[in-house]
């Protein structure tokens, strides 16, 4: 089980005079079910690159465990990521000509183990998300049925963690519940779980730990009862008056409808 602790973050990049991302300390608890929002542009992409060692660390010390991935070379970070990470990101990186459950099951046969286990757990992977026909090419699924093939693939070994931007954008509404209740599951069993998610409302849900970035500064975190409010709300997204809560489980929702009552 793997816990996350951000220090001294700072990411920059060429041309712009201030970080892009600027955090403090942030610590996430291992098995943790964390959201990641904010408005466009402010970050999150960029903060999910680092964690996930997709981008080197300049500034700062991101620590998986007693593991600072800054230490590591881009071979070493390439290895750790193989072996803690599953990931699901917006573009997918799935491979045309290949069918749904060959694409689930491609990275392990390129590390070589993919041996009668995984290719059992791929079929019950398959119906977990909901993906009725395993040989079906990619390229003629829809973008929802392709998103699924993502989230099977991430959760195929086992990793400790989850890392995900915006795994439920292309997915209708059951798919949503049903791919939060397994990343629910996942986190559970003592995995952790860091998704983007631009819908407040499935964060409520779904999310134990919320964490509101804006301009690259974490500006809310803590649980979502706590998080989500009237202020965050309105410094974030200028949006006024739009959060409500459901009584019996004082789970807040937010509806932009409501900036008219």
């Amino acid at each position: 089980m793997l816990a996350l602790k951000i220090e001294n973050l700072a990411v920059s990049f060429p041309g712009l005079a201030t970080p892009v991302l600027a955090i403090d300390a942030l610590e996430i608890a291992a098995g943790s079910r964390m959201a990641l929002t904010g408005g466009s542009g402010s970050g999150k992409s960029t903060l999910i690159n680092i964690i996930a060692g997709l981008e080197r660390v300049r500034n700062g010390r991101v620590l998986w465990g007693a593991d600072n991935i800054a230490d590591l070379s881009e071979g070493r970070r390439d290895r750790w990521r193989a072996s803690n990470i599953g990931l699901v990101m917006q573009d997918f990186h799935l491979f045309p000509g290949l069918s749904a459950f060959d694409n689930i099951l491609l990275p392990a046969r390129l590390s070589r183990v993919a041996n009668p286990e995984l290719l059992k757990r791929a079929h019950a992977l398959l119906s977990t998300v909901g993906l009725k026909r395993p040989e079906q090419h990619v390229e003629t699924m829809s973008r929802g049925e392709m998103q699924r093939v993502a989230i099977a693939r991430a959760l195929l070994r086992r990793p400790g963690v989850i890392i995900a931007d915006e795994p439920t954008a292309s997915l209708d509404l059951g798919h949503q519940i049903s791919v939060l209740e397994t990343a629910c599951d996942f986190a559970s069993a003592g995995g952790m779980v860091l998704a983007i998610l631009h819908d407040l409302n499935l964060a409520a849900e779904f999310a134990d730990h919320l964490v509101v970035l804006h301009h690259g500064r974490v500006v809310a975190e803590g649980a979502c009862h706590e998080t989500v409010s009237d202020e965050m709300i309105s410094s974030v997204y200028g949006i006024a008056g739009a959060v409500g809560r459901v009584p019996a489980a004082h789970i807040p929702y937010v509806l932009p409808q409501s900036r008219h009552r």
